[in-house]
């Protein structure tokens, strides 16, 4: 299965955090045993580094990126001209970066591993949780 993850999911996987779901943990478990293909938006990765700069959650960030660079199950998805036409569409969503992920999940046609409940009423886009 692809799927696309957005960055509480990929935080939360990372650091064994509690507050990820078990059907989301089954996910990132699969795509470990390279059963699943997680991508990941650059903005994601972008926010990790931003939340670990102001000590939010506390992770290792050159850790988390290295990982990804160096497995094939994580994939990085920069943000391209294709995935900007998709964002320009996107008139219910308010906040920036979760355009950009929603985005690239309808790009890449695969559902997105997202908490925010608000990306999960949208009748548009699959989600796991």
């Amino acid at each position: 299965m692809n799927i696309v993850t957005d960055t509480h999911a990929l935080l939360w996987w990372f650091t064994d955090s509690p507050k990820i779901s078990p059907r989301a943990s089954e996910v990132f478990k699969k795509s470990e045993k390279g059963e699943n293909v997680v991508f990941i938006p650059t903005i994601v990765v972008a926010e990790a580094l931003s939340i670990f700069d102001k000590k939010r959650i506390p992770f290792d960030f050159r850790r988390l990126f290295k990982k990804i660079v160096e497995s094939e199950n994580y994939v990085l998805i920069p943000l391209d001209v294709p995935i900007l036409k998709k964002l320009i569409d996107l008139k219910d969503i308010s906040e920036l970066h979760d355009k950009i992920i929603v985005s690239t999940a309808q790009y890449l046609n695969c559902p997105l591993i997202t908490k925010d409940k608000t990306l999960q009423n949208l009748p548009y886009l699959k989600t796991i949780w």
